[in-house]
């Protein structure tokens, strides 16, 4: 079993469903959404290439390209971030309004995400 890979699938595929939420407030149609996970599920797997060892094979799992496709048209993080859009009302807001109060975990990670592909020089 690819631990490492699931993992990142798991926080990878956030990024992209942000994108997804964006793309959805928006008002982009589905042609325009579904560039956002294809080029996200390249991107997750050259993010992989580059820190860690993973095996290709664990993105057609359904930790990875299943989960990608959930999130990126169901899950929370892209409710949140098509409501971001729409509303103009602050994360924290959405969260208590849309989530009950529950925290999106994800945001950490983004900018996390962001320092490491800074830190390399590879955020292009």
């Amino acid at each position: 079993m690819d631990a490492a890979g699931v993992e990142l699938c798991g926080a990878l595929k956030n990024i992209v469903a942000l994108g997804a939420g964006f793309c959805d407030g928006l008002g982009y149609g589905a042609n325009t959404k579904a560039a956002i996970v294809r080029i996200g599920l390249e991107e997750m797997m050259r993010f992989c290439r580059i820190f860690f060892r993973v095996d290709t094979s664990t993105f057609f799992e359904s930790c990875g390209v299943a989960e990608l496709i959930a999130s990126a048209y169901g899950g929370r993080t892209r409710k949140v971030a098509s409501a971001f859009v729409t509303t103009g009302k602050s994360w924290q807001q959405l969260e208590v309004e849309l989530l009950g109060g529950q925290k999106l975990q994800d945001m950490q990670r983004f900018k996390d995400v962001m320092a490491a592909l800074k830190k390399h020089g590879v955020e292009d």
